[in-house]
């Protein structure tokens, strides 16, 4: 087994109004998605600044892919993981920098060393998770974020 490293800013944030009520149905198929870190060295936050200041022309929509996408090395090393783990992969966008994944609740917790559990919060029940997501240490700074395994909502009216 590879070494695992904690995904920065992970760790789950536990309110006063939540509180764990069981274990979820093991069986239950949860998605989520991974968010790739954009394609390194591609020059983006310097051109970026420069649209932003007017200084450079905006970039065509395949530029705007091209630059700020995923590099699709990353995705395909993020992918790799993700089957390794069991886990189904529903759709990759480059442009999105994104890998939407599937799996039971174990596989989802195995793959990202934390416990689901069904808490309530407002008088609803979600999915949310304890501890922090931990990645293969090959992936660090390649994942950047883990989204859909914490299903509270984060906007209130």
């Amino acid at each position: 087994m590879s070494a695992r490293v904690p995904l920065e800013g992970s760790r789950s944030r536990v309110s006063a109004e939540l509180t764990a009520s069981s274990d979820p149905d093991q069986s239950a198929r949860i998605e989520a998605t991974i968010l790739v870190r954009r394609r390194p060295e591609s020059g983006a936050p310097a051109r970026v600044d420069g649209i932003l200041r007017g200084q450079a022309p905006a970039l065509s929509r395949e530029e705007a892919a091209a630059s700020l996408g995923a590099d699709p090395a990353d995705v395909e090393r993020v992918t790799a993981f993700a089957a390794a783990e069991g886990l189904t992969i529903i759709e990759t966008k480059l442009a999105r920098r994104s890998v939407r994944i599937a799996g039971t609740v174990p596989q989802m917790e195995a793959a990202f060393g934390v416990r689901l559990r069904l808490c309530k919060a407002g008088g609803r029940e979600y999915i949310c998770y304890e501890g922090t997501l931990s990645i293969p240490a090959e992936l660090e700074g390649i994942i950047v974020a883990v989204l859909g395994l914490d299903q509270r909502p984060v906007a209130r009216r």
